[in-house]
């Protein structure tokens, strides 16, 4: 990938940085008396145009979702390449494919659930679908094969298990075309926390070999096979599965946290605060596609953590307990 393509892009990025929101003003959120409040509070934000259009403020989702599509409309046009936000992007084309899927074996209509972001025509794949026409179009071929292997097992979870194999193939063919550090680490990291999560899963429901060879993905840091040997095990803080891995500090509190009794819900709240602080080292590169990859990340964390807050608040739920959630931030 030519670095040299990236310089005006990444100047202009510099400038939108100052349009995150920081972590602080996430806590004077954390701590807004009311779902009203919260919402006010946007007000002299880059919220603010669709915050002002909601009739109430339970629809606060529909404020974020118009943000996330005006958001990734304008990366795409500063972007010399869409590489760097196809990374993020292709996370929603396969939320897309597994909707289209379940709405083909349910045959039921779950258009309320597609999310219409990049430059994949989900509409035009699903009426492909519909009419069974034939196609080379890669994703479309995925989809048909999910379906099949569900009309096989009639599992249902055979779907999502199918497609997020497909999804890590598809990001780590995006890593060998943009031949960067940071993209090879975002993916690689990205499996090895869903793989040490997979098998503290399979461990907790007394699952079998062939479950844990089911939902495992290839092509982390960390070799699938080594897996196998944890399976039905206790897997503690200091497990030499991860103890030498990038991500090992990270699985280490998610570890701490799950062996107390609690979810595995702590590990996704990680997850984004790894990629926070992988994403950092852009802060660095003065310009290069790591300065929009990275741009990309923090917006997608600063959706998460407004998410967290609005429907806390909608609940009724202390400030203490959406802190606990909030991610870290870019900026």
């Amino acid at each position: 990938m030519d670095r040299s393509k990236f310089i005006q892009s990444s100047s202009w990025i510099r400038v939108l940085e100052k349009r995150l929101l920081s972590h602080q003003f996430f806590l004077r959120l954390a701590d807004a008396p009311s779902l009203k409040d919260a919402l006010r509070m946007l007000n002299d934000t880059i919220y603010q145009t669709s915050i002002s259009k909601l009739e109430k403020d339970t629809d606060y989702e529909k404020a974020l979702s118009q943000e996330l599509l005006r958001f990734y409309k304008e990366m795409y046009e500063i972007s010399p390449s869409n590489i760097p936000i196809d990374f993020t992007v292709v996370k929603y084309y396969y939320h897309n494919l597994k909707v289209m899927a379940k709405e083909y074996v349910k045959k039921e209509d779950l258009s309320h659930l597609y999310v219409p972001l990049g430059n994949l025509d989900i509409f035009g794949l699903r009426k492909l679908l519909q009419e069974n026409t034939s196609s080379k179009n890669e994703y479309l071929r995925e989809v048909k094969e999910t379906i099949r292997l569900y009309e096989k097992t009639k599992r249902p979870s055979d779907i999502d298990i199918y497609l997020d194999r497909c999804y890590f193939k598809s990001l780590l063919k995006l890593a060998d075309e943009a031949d960067e550090d940071i993209f090879y680490s975002y993916v690689k990291d990205t499996i090895d926390f869903k793989n040490i999560r997979s098998l503290m899963r399979a461990n907790a429901e007394g699952a079998d070999l062939e479950f844990l060879t089911d939902i495992l993905i290839d092509g982390g840091n960390i070799y699938k096979d080594n897996f196998y040997n944890y399976l039905n095990t206790k897997i503690e803080p200091d497990s030499k599965l991860f103890k030498y891995s990038n991500i090992y500090k990270y699985v280490k509190q998610g570890t701490e946290f799950f062996g107390k009794g609690r979810s595995l819900s702590r590990f996704e709240l990680l997850v984004d605060n790894e990629m926070v602080d992988l994403i950092k080292n852009a802060k660095k590169i003065t310009y290069g596609p790591e300065v929009i990859f990275a741009h990309v990340i923090a917006k997608e964390i600063e959706l998460r953590n407004l998410r967290i807050i609005f429907v806390a608040k909608q609940n009724g739920l202390s400030s203490e307990f959406i802190r606990e959630r909030l991610r870290d931030t870019y900026v």
